[in-house]
């Protein structure tokens, strides 16, 4: 599964915003510092003192930003860190200079010859490695940005090839923006520790290991596993691309009806089984037993979940089926298993994204906004059953005015910033297919989508005035709005299917009036809350303005299409844009 830039723009704006933070709380003079601090209080775990202590960064630092001596491993830690001062410069790679300049500082560290200019905390560091007679090395370069430059990998081949070859022990490692990124992902997606434990029916466990993976293959009770559905629901489907849909759904009666009846024996041959993948899996032959901790469901929700409803109405009866168990570290194979095991399966291609980083970022930072983002599938429908009628106006606004599907998010970034309204309306399954995927998640943010969400809302309550006038033409509110006579209604058919349409001419307007909207990746003094302040205040002129320019290109249509297959047309929605730029 691809890996797209927006997610690293998101996590850089986030991580320099601790920065930042860092920066004020310890009065340090460098951001530089501050990203050192972050990375070993964080993603090292040191503690505060020992990461504080552990700085050198600074002038004349000769190429060594911290350094830590580890005493417990006999190992000293060197670190080099790297944190771009704006998002444009994400894309850059490691150079040659970079490099050389660490590999220095390793010399200087490793043989005590400090030079007379270098700045305090170095001299103080060195004279302690000396004093610690460890003589291993592992040197560290964090670096948000892309991996090395050829000329800086062949540099640090050769250089590290010399080291070698005088007999000292030294290490080297790179973490790059995807390294950094997928840390802090996995950071802000734990939940508490907790483990489960099943046990195998079957003669023996199947175990498969490859280079990423390791792959145990059992049978398990069925009343288990509705035991563990049951205890964990809350948690063990987080990473599962949808939730349960119910007993009402006919596939899920068949596992309950199976799982009650007299052809249980046999329910482990009707069902494609469940598979969870876990950081850490422990195979007790002796016992048959598996211990797996921290698991996550991300095939088999429907059945585990039928299990439990088949439980809880005191039917379920002794059975067994097929549990595959991933031991799986790496957060972008985890998120590709859980993506390709359901793509076979009946569900919208939006939430098959679901689990990839940057759309659970979205999640939180849409949920901090005041909305209610539909990340997994069926997720609202749950809600809605759970919820008491207070706490679902609370939490989804009046009718769901504050929820926000996956789906429609991304057809909203897409007819609002990235002109794909034709796509987003033709045929939305066509926004994930890599191109114009990649293009959306690039520019992807909360506060964009919040944004096109109320205004797409607010264009949504106009045509429903329109909509209501077809039925009833006692309710003129929308003969008032747009200023007409009753008589000219038909030239505005458009209105009821010409959504995105009306979003992506509503967006156009806004940026010819009040300035464009830059790609997140572009440096810029763009403010976007002035800009959605202009725009709300002026949303009825800007709005009357797209209407008035659909239109007259309906009119002037000769293509002898229906205004359904227009408001739907690649070529019409190139017209409506060339008709509002000659306009201007």
């Amino acid at each position: 599964m691809q890996t797209y830039e927006g997610l690293y723009q998101s996590y850089y704006k986030r991580i320099a915003d601790e920065i930042e933070y860092i920066k004020t709380s310890n009065e340090f003079e460098k951001k530089s510092q501050a990203f050192a601090y972050w990375y070993l209080n964080n993603v090292e775990g040191f503690d505060s003192n020992t990461t504080y202590e552990s700085i050198t960064d600074g002038h004349n630092d000769w190429g060594i930003d911290a350094i830590v001596i580890d005493e417990e491993n006999l190992l000293i830690r060197l670190y080099q860190f790297k944190f771009p001062d704006k998002v444009s410069n994400l894309n850059k790679k490691v150079n040659q200079e970079d490099i050389a300049s660490f590999l220095r500082g390793y010399a200087i560290c490793s043989s005590g010859k400090v030079p007379s200019n270098a700045n305090k905390e170095l001299k103080r560091k060195v004279l302690e490695i000396m004093d610690s007679n460890i003589y291993s090395f592992k040197l560290s370069f964090i670096s948000y940005t892309d991996g090395l430059s050829e000329t800086a990998e062949i540099t640090l081949e050769q250089e590290l090839e010399k080291i070698k070859s005088t007999g000292n022990k030294i290490d080297w490692t790179l973490l790059d923006k995807e390294s950094i990124t997928n840390f802090v992902f996995e950071q802000n997606t734990m939940k508490d520790d907790y483990k489960i434990k099943l046990r195998q029916h079957g003669t023996s466990t199947g175990v498969y290991t490859d280079e990423s993976t390791k792959t145990y293959i059992i049978y398990a009770s069925l009343k288990e596993l509705a035991d563990i559905s049951g205890e964990y629901n809350d948690i063990i489907f987080d990473e599962n691309v949808r939730l349960y849909e119910g007993i009402k759904n006919k596939f899920n009666k068949g596992i309950l009806d199976t799982a009650s009846g007299n052809d249980v024996n046999n329910f482990h041959l009707y069902n494609n089984g469940i598979v969870i993948v876990s950081p850490s899996v422990t195979n007790v032959d002796l016992r048959k037993e598996v211990i797996i901790h921290n698991p996550m469901i991300v095939n088999g929700c429907q059945t585990m979940n039928s299990l439990l409803e088949a439980k809880n109405r005191e039917s379920l009866k002794d059975g067994v089926v097929q549990v595959t168990i991933i031991e799986v570290t790496e957060p972008e194979v985890k998120r590709n298993i859980s993506i390709y095991l359901n793509s076979q399966t009946e569900i919208k291609d939006s939430y098959l994204i679901s689990n990839l980083p940057i759309i659970r970022a979205l999640e939180k930072d849409i949920e901090d906004l005041g909305y209610f983002f539909e990340r997994q599938a069926n997720n609202l429908e749950l809600l809605k059953k759970r919820l008491s009628r207070r706490e679902k106006v609370e939490l989804l606004g009046v009718n769901n005015s504050k929820a926000i599907e996956l789906d429609l998010a991304m057809q909203l970034q897409a007819s609002f910033y990235e002109n794909l309204a034709p796509v987003a309306k033709s045929n939305k399954s066509k926004l994930f297919e890599s191109k114009n995927l990649d293009k959306i998640l690039t520019n992807i943010e909360a506060e964009r989508v919040v944004f096109a969400f109320e205004i797409y809302n607010k264009i949504m309550e106009k045509v429903s005035d329109y909509r209501s006038y077809r039925r009833n033409d006692r309710n003129k509110n929308i003969i008032e709005y747009l200023n007409i006579n009753e008589n000219e209604i038909d030239n505005y058919l458009f209105i009821n299917t010409g959504d995105f349409f009306l979003l992506s001419l509503f967006s156009e307007i806004s940026q010819i009036k009040f300035g464009n909207i830059p790609e997140l990746n572009q440096a810029s003094s763009f403010d976007f809350n002035t800009w959605k302040n202009n725009v709300n205040e002026n949303f009825d002129e800007i709005f009357i303005e797209g209407i008035d320019v659909m239109r007259d290109c309906v009119k002037n249509d000769k293509s002898g299409k229906q205004i359904a297959t227009l408001t739907k047309s690649l070529s019409f929605h190139k017209e409506l844009l060339k008709a509002l730029h000659q306009a201007k």
